[in-house]
């Protein structure tokens, strides 16, 4: 078993790659789509700074940011799965598991290389 660690991965969100994959691959469009735009360009107080657009990130704590990075990277999935190992995701927590036989482990080692080194 492999876990994967995401440094800040929810800040690096693109949101119009998110917004593209909402639409394309899970069919959100109209109504709900311009919902999320908005959630993610929404100020949260009612002080306001500076205005500063950005582009990536998602609410951390909120509750739609664990289902919302899920989405963002659900391509990873694909590319997990076409190196036939198993795995387990949840926000940005990612766990690949390989099954080996104790006296070949080199050829399951050489899947999981590829798989993370295709993963990054």
């Amino acid at each position: 078993m492999i876990g994967l660690d995401l440094s800040a991965a929810f800040d690096t969100v693109d949101h119009e790659i998110l917004l593209q994959r909402l639409q394309s691959e899970f069919g959100v469009t109209d109504t709900p789509l311009d919902w999320l735009r908005s959630y993610l360009e929404t100020k949260l107080s009612q002080h306001q700074s500076p205005t500063v657009w950005l582009d990536v990130g998602v609410p951390q704590g909120s509750v739609l940011a664990p289902l919302l990075f899920a989405i963002y990277c659900s391509l990873v999935a694909d590319v997990i799965a076409s190196h036939g190992v198993q795995y387990h995701q949840y926000a940005d927590d990612t766990l690949l598991r390989l099954a080996m036989h104790a006296d070949n482990t080199s050829d399951g080692l050489s899947v999981l290389t590829a798989c993370t080194s295709d993963v990054k």
